[in-house]
């Protein structure tokens, strides 16, 4: 009996057709795969781009608002101001005459020996004469009144005009700074510190010793100063130095008087006159002192 082997054949056949046609139908598959992984990376991307956004603008508020930082407080240095020269011609409680030795013995902050340079020239007494400055050798000074006798025997000033004028401008403290940056004892402004510190070879605005020395030698120039205007009247050196010599030689070549000086200049030499001298120079304001009925 014969065997039909080609009948079979065709099943043979089918497999292997089925076995190639699969592949086709992936090929199919592969463009949507793509698609769908460039998609997932697109949004990947995005959400990353969107992370960055916002801790980009979060970082940005947080530099806007800076956290304070909380510092403790140090203390400062306490530094006495009074009045500039415009304002200190306001109403002072001076001390009488007899009262003026006891405020001068009040002992200076430090102790040592001074050299008082000669700066030359003379102030006159209310009396108008002269006083011509004798040598004397250097001294050591203890207190005020020692330093203003010393300062005064080698200028020809008052130590009592000193003493008086060092209460009117600093009420005895060298360590006073003026609103307008005077300085020290005699309340020295800087320009003028600048100008004559070097005549008495000073260097400190707030060593008493050498704040005196400095204004005598200006009290001195001040004094030269007048008499070029032609006159040696003590009160108008006191304006000078309180209001400024500028300001006095207007007025004098304006025809000016001495009733036409600002009555808080006026009160200020009439302070210092009584303190000093226990008069104020016939001036028709009367010094702070008398007005408040001490003797």
């Amino acid at each position: 009996m014969p065997i039909h082997l080609r009948k079979s054949h065709p099943l043979y056949m089918s497999i292997p057709t089925a076995a190639r046609s699969r592949p086709q139908s992936f090929r199919g598959l592969w463009p949507g795969l793509l698609l769908g992984i460039l998609a997932a990376g697109l949004l990947g991307l995005s959400l990353l781009a969107l992370v960055g956004m916002v801790g980009l603008l979060a970082g940005l508020q947080n530099a806007a608002q800076p956290a304070v930082e909380v510092v403790a407080a140090q203390p400062t240095a306490l530094v006495l101001v009074l009045p500039g020269p415009a304002a200190s011609a306001e109403l002072v409680a001076m001390p009488g005459p007899s009262e003026l030795a006891a405020v001068a013995a009040a002992t200076l902050p430090t102790v040592a020996p001074t050299t008082q340079p000669a700066v030359g020239g003379a102030i006159s007494t209310p009396s108008g004469e002269p006083q011509s400055p004798p040598q004397r050798p250097e001294q050591r000074v203890i207190t005020y009144g020692e330093l203003f006798r010393a300062v005064g025997e080698q200028t020809g000033i008052d130590w009592r005009l000193l003493a008086a004028l060092a209460f009117r401008e600093s009420r005895m403290d060298p360590l006073a700074l003026g609103r307008d940056g005077d300085m020290g004892l005699m309340q020295i402004l800087p320009a003028t510190w600048d100008e004559f510190a070097p005549t008495a070879a000073a260097a400190n605005p707030f060593d008493p010793r050498e704040n005196v020395q400095v204004s005598a030698a200006y009290l001195v120039y001040l004094q030269d100063f007048m008499l070029q205007l032609k006159t040696n009247d003590l009160r108008w050196v006191l304006v000078a130095y309180n209001w400024g010599p500028e300001r006095v030689r207007q007025l004098l070549t304006g025809g000016g008087r001495w009733e036409d000086v600002p009555a808080l200049q006026q009160r200020y030499v009439a302070d210092i006159l009584y303190t000093a001298f226990g008069e104020w120079g016939g001036l028709a304001i009367r010094p702070a002192a008398v007005a408040d009925g001490v003797s």
